[in-house]
């Protein structure tokens, strides 16, 4: 996973490093979708069956953060593997 600092411009333009570009493959004139959550700002490069499924994750983590805040929640074993935490988590 690439990690790095860069700011935004007074236009709002925000220039991803180098060596990020080059880790996640991206080209010129690449596409994203820009997601805010709670000031979290994620960029995620798009495709159209990437896409559906990231939309499809974000409905299922955002029912999951409302269960949890009215105190329905299943606690998870930590013998269990990620596969089966994964498939726990995303019912």
């Amino acid at each position: 996973m690439g990690i790095a600092i860069t700011k935004m411009s007074k236009n709002g333009q925000v220039v991803i490093p180098a060596e990020v570009r080059e880790d996640a493959k991206l080209a010129p004139a690449e596409k994203f979708i820009v997601i805010n959550k709670e000031g979290i700002i994620i960029l995620k490069s798009m495709s159209r069956t990437a896409t559906a499924q990231d939309f499809r994750l974000i409905e299922k983590i955002l029912k999951s953060e409302k269960q949890i805040k009215e105190g329905k929640y299943v606690k998870a074993n930590t013998k269990m593997s990620e596969k089966e935490i994964d498939k726990l988590l995303m019912e």
